[in-house]
């Protein structure tokens, strides 16, 4: 199939992997080799319809390369793909804009999380504050940005505290984490879905992590990271 006759979304694929070829590495040890192949794609893509059919599955959307774009997540890819048994198959991926993602501590130790609804859970989380950085933005920039949007915080010294992976299945996003001292917070920022801002006790952070009431990843990793440098 020439790429006159390919479907738009593996023809913005190419797009993607002409521009941005370190999305689409195959490191001499993957596991799971990206194909590039039109002939391989194409068996790729009748192996997973005879197997999905085999489950019943829905065989509706096998499209294979960028199925979804969006300034705010990315892009939302299926590749073509050779696993290690050497089968081929089909596999999704989001490869996500990054961001940061920062633990206000107040003089006594404490912490500040703001209570946010998340559309994609469709609950509410506890958590620290979180954004994304744009191409060109300065991520410390960007941490000191988002605590005074949402919270309404100056911040007086800002740590690093390294890089989370989000969730490593599914998306290729990371958050650079940081630690931000604080004297004080204002006001959550109710257009983005905060509802409000809880000061939580030194002693009380473990014990909400190891009750469910923080189940967010990243501030739960932000805490650990933290912990470990000495500053809660």
């Amino acid at each position: 199939m020439s790429n006159d006759q390919e479907e738009p979304s593996l023809k913005r694929y190419r797009e993607l992997l002409a521009s941005n070829p370190e999305l689409f590495e195959n490191p001499a040890d993957c596991p799971t080799m990206l194909l590039f192949d039109a002939d391989e794609i194409a068996q790729a893509k009748r192996d997973v319809l005879v197997q999905r059919e085999g489950w019943g599955w829905p065989v509706n959307d096998l499209r294979v390369g960028v199925v979804a774009e969006d300034p705010y997540i990315g892009y939302v890819i299926r590749d073509a793909v050779r696993f290690y048994d050497g089968s081929l198959g089909l596999y999704n991926r989001v490869v996500a804009s990054g961001g940061i993602v920062v633990l206000p501590i107040l003089p006594d130790g404490s912490i500040a999380l703001i209570r946010i609804f998340r559309h994609p859970a469709r609950r509410w989380f506890l958590e620290a504050p979180q954004g994304l950085v744009l191409p060109g933005a300065v991520p410390a920039e960007e941490a000191r940005r988002e605590l005074m949007e949402e919270m309404g915080a100056t911040v007086d010294d800002l740590t690093p505290l390294g890089v989370v992976y989000t969730s490593t299945a599914m998306t290729s996003e990371s958050l650079k984490m940081f630690a931000a001292k604080i004297s004080s917070f204002g006001d959550p920022q109710r257009s983005e879905g905060i509802e409000s801002i809880h000061r939580i006790a030194k002693d009380d952070i473990d014990r909400l992590v190891l009750d469910g009431t923080i189940t967010d990843g990243p501030t739960m990793s932000l805490i650990l990271r933290a912990r470990m440098r000495g500053l809660l």
